[in-house]
C-alpha cells in the first residue's frame, strides 16, 4: 500500500457571512473492507466510513445560525478539488432551500400583518413598531 492510499482526507467547507474557507485534514486509514473504511484523525476516536459515503457532502451545521454553514466530504488525495466543488454545490442547494422556506414564512407574516400588496412579491415592509425594535 503506497503512502497516498494510507490516508483519506476530510475536506471541510466553512461558509460564514461572505467568506468560504476550506480545511483539509488527513485521516489515517486503519482498515479497508468491502463495505467500509475505519479511519482515525490525529486526535480523537476511530470512525467508520461506509464506502458509499466517500465523495458525499454532509452538512455539519444542524441549523442556520449567525450566517454560518459548514459541510464536509471525505475523499482520496486526488479528489480534494472535486470535494470542494461538491461542498460548494451542497451549500448552494441548502441556501436555496432556506431561501424558499424563508420566503414562504415572509409571505405568511405579510398576510398576518395585512400587507397583501407585498405578499405577492415577497417584499417585507416592517411596521413602525418593528422598526423601533431594531
Amino acid at each position: 500500500m503506497n503512502s497516498s492510499k494510507k490516508f483519506l482526507y476530510q475536506v471541510v467547507g466553512n461558509l460564514h457571512k461572505d467568506q468560504l474557507e476550506f480545511k483539509v485534514t488527513p485521516w489515517k486509514l486503519l482498515i479497508e473492507t468491502n463495505r467500509y473504511y475505519e479511519i482515525k484523525a490525529a486526535t480523537g476516536p476511530v470512525k467508520r466510513l461506509y464506502k458509499e459515503k466517500l465523495n458525499t457532502a454532509v452538512l455539519e451545521t444542524k441549523h442556520y445560525c449567525d450566517g454560518r454553514l459548514i459541510a464536509s466530504v471525505f475523499c482520496r488525495e486526488g479528489h480534494i478539488e472535486e470535494a470542494e466543488r461538491i461542498i460548494i454545490n451542497h451549500l448552494a442547494a441548502k441556501i436555496d432551500t432556506y431561501m424558499k422556506d424563508l420566503q414562504l414564512n415572509q409571505k405568511v407574516l405579510c398576510v398576518k400583518l395585512n400587507c397583501p400588496e407585498s405578499a405577492g412579491n415577497h417584499a417585507f415592509k416592517p411596521t413602525k413598531h418593528q422598526q423601533e425594535v431594531r
